[in-house]
C-alpha cells in the first residue's frame, strides 16, 4: 500500500530545508541586506494579512529594526501600488505593536516634493529623468510630474543607505513580475550605488524561494542584460 505523506509536512520540511539549511547559511547578505530583501520580496506577494504578519514576526524575531521595516515598507509604495504597501506596513505593526517614532515631517509644497523626488532619483541614476521626458514627455508629462512628487514623500525620505533600498528595489519587482524593462533599469541603479553582481544573485536566489523558479531565472536574464548594457544605462526608457 502506498505511503501517506502529509502535504503540510512535506512544505514545512521543504521551508527548514530552503530557508533555514540552504539560504540562511549562507553569507552573502548583512542581516539588513537579507531583512530589505524579504521585505521588499514579502511585500510584493499582496498575501494576507495573518500570513504577512506570521512572516514580518519572523522577521522580528530576526532582530530586524522596525526603522529599517518602515522606510523599506514606505518606499515600496512606488513600485506596488499604495494598497500593499499600506497592507504590508499595518501588517508589520500588527506583528510588531511597539509604539513607532512620530513623523513630524512638515509639509511640501507640490515644486519641493517634485524637487526632492528628482534629486533622490538623480542619486540612482542622473540621466533618468531626462530619458523620461524624452520617451514620453509629450504623451503624459502630467504623469511623469506626479510620479515624482511622490517620489518626493516616499523615497527621499528614506533614511536607509541606497544599496539597501536598492535591493529592496529589484527584490520586490522580481516578485512582481511584468516589470522586466524597469527591472533591468533598478538592477542597473543597484549596480550604480555599489551593490556588488553576487549580491544581486543572492537577492534573485531569495526571490527563488519567495516567487518561484520562474521569477528568480526571468530576473536573471534582466541582470545579463543589465550587465551588457552597462551599469547606468536607463533601458526602461530608451
Amino acid at each position: 500500500m502506498p505511503r501517506t505523506i502529509n502535504a503540510g509536512s512535506r512544505l514545512e520540511r521543504y521551508d527548514s530545508h530552503t530557508r533555514d539549511g540552504d539560504l540562511l547559511t549562507r553569507h552573502v547578505f548583512t542581516a539588513n541586506e537579507r531583512f530589505a530583501v524579504m521585505l521588499g520580496g514579502m511585500a510584493a506577494l499582496s498575501l494576507d494579512t495573518d500570513s504577512l504578519a506570521r512572516e514580518f514576526g519572523t522577521l522580528i524575531e530576526e532582530g530586524v529594526d522596525p526603522g529599517l521595516a518602515e522606510d523599506i515598507l514606505v518606499q515600496m509604495v512606488a513600485y506596488i501600488g499604495y494598497p500593499r504597501a499600506a497592507a504590508a506596513l499595518s501588517a508589520f505593526r500588527r506583528a510588531d505593536p511597539r509604539p513607532q517614532p512620530v513623523d513630524d515631517a512638515h509639509a511640501l509644497s507640490d515644486g519641493q516634493r517634485y524637487e526632492a523626488g528628482t534629486a533622490a532619483y538623480a542619486q540612482v541614476n542622473g540621466t533618468a529623468l531626462a530619458a523620461i521626458r524624452s520617451a514620453f514627455g509629450d504623451l503624459a508629462g502630467e504623469m511623469i510630474d506626479l510620479t515624482f512628487r511622490s517620489f518626493g514623500d516616499v523615497f527621499a525620505t528614506s533614511r536607509q543607505p541606497l544599496p539597501l533600498r536598492q535591493l529592496a528595489t529589484v527584490t520586490a519587482l522580481a516578485v512582481l513580475g511584468g516589470a522586466a524593462p524597469q527591472l533591468r533599469f533598478h538592477i542597473g541603479g543597484a549596480l550604480a550605488v555599489g551593490v556588488t553582481q553576487r549580491q544581486l544573485v543572492e537577492a534573485f536566489i531569495w526571490v527563488q524561494y519567495l516567487a518561484g523558479m520562474p521569477a528568480a531565472y526571468n530576473a536573471l536574464v534582466e541582470l545579463k542584460q543589465a550587465l551588457a548594457g552597462g551599469s547606468n544605462a536607463p533601458p526602461a526608457y530608451e
